[in-house]
């Protein structure tokens, strides 16, 4: 984050975003936004309070199923990362600064499950969002960036107003790529993932 600010990026809401896309306009150059997901209980106790001394707008795309809960995980110390609490989300969602979004149900491949376990995957967490946050839930993230025509078409009906994914050639405003970051990303591998260069390289290496 400290980069973002003395390299003059521009941090923006997701809203924004998908304003652009949706008036096929181009992103000004050194604008950004920044999204997570799944909902995890340090997204409140460390990411947060970093998001709040850079005054950054933030997405946090949320899986209904662990609310309150525990995600399993073998890397994990005793095999769980505690989730972010219905009183956590709350609190951020009355400061303003973090706009929440759905990651599913339970997380499950969309592509994997028929067509009924789809639409409750996605129809029913925006309701359990909707109820939670009292507000409209505009956007989704696909659990693992999986997507097809069919999964688009149902979170359009859903009443969803983008979706979100990881890595796409032909992206729409219901396949938006973003750039993914991971643990074991350093400070020069973030650099180039925010630059120009690496979607270049990105579509160079899916034309191979």
């Amino acid at each position: 984050m400290d980069y973002l600010l003395q390299h003059q990026y521009r941090v923006v809401t997701l809203d924004q975003v998908v304003d652009r896309i949706k008036n096929a306009k181009k992103m000004e150059t050194k604008t950004l936004a920044i999204t997570f997901d799944d909902g995890y209980e340090d997204h409140f106790t460390t990411v947060y309070p970093i998001l709040k001394r850079y005054d950054f707008p933030a997405t946090i795309f949320l899986t209904v199923k662990y609310v309150d809960g525990y995600w399993e995980s073998e890397k994990a110390e005793g095999g769980r990362i505690k989730a972010l609490c219905r009183k956590h989300i709350k609190e951020m969602q009355r400061e303003g600064l973090i706009q929440f979004g759905s990651h599913g149900y339970s997380h499950v491949d969309l592509t994997g499950v028929d067509r009924e376990k789809r639409f409750f995957e996605i129809r029913n967490s925006k309701v359990c969002l909707e109820d939670l946050l009292g507000e409209d839930v505009r956007f989704i993230s696909y659990p693992f960036g999986a997507f097809d025509q069919e999964i688009k078409n149902m979170v359009r009906r859903a009443g969803y107003r983008a979706g979100f994914s990881i890595w796409n050639t032909k992206p729409d405003s219901y396949s938006i790529r973003r750039i993914p970051l991971h643990t074991r990303d350093g400070l020069m591998r973030f650099r180039f993932k925010v630059s120009p260069l690496y979607f270049a390289t990105r579509s160079l290496l899916a034309k191979r």
